[in-house]
């Protein structure tokens, strides 16, 4: 896992900038699972697509851990 910052700001930061970068991958998902066809090029970026959202997520997930202690 990446370095997490220390201070509770810079994660708050840090988690908003993690859901951008989620939410971008989840319209470019989005944009072409709505082609009819996908070339071997987009097929190969779609599944990099899906394999960075799910890295993405875990990663806020984690991070949204550490700034609501249980």
């Amino acid at each position: 896992m990446d370095t997490v910052p220390v201070n509770q700001d810079e994660r708050f930061e840090l988690l908003e900038q993690l859901n951008v970068e989620h939410a971008a991958l989840e319209r470019r998902l989005h944009e072409l699972d709505g082609y009819h066809s996908l070339t071997h090029e987009e097929e190969l970026e779609r599944a990099q697509v899906k394999k960075l959202k799910l890295q993405k997520k875990d990663k806020i997930d984690f991070v949204a851990r550490l700034v609501t202690p249980a």
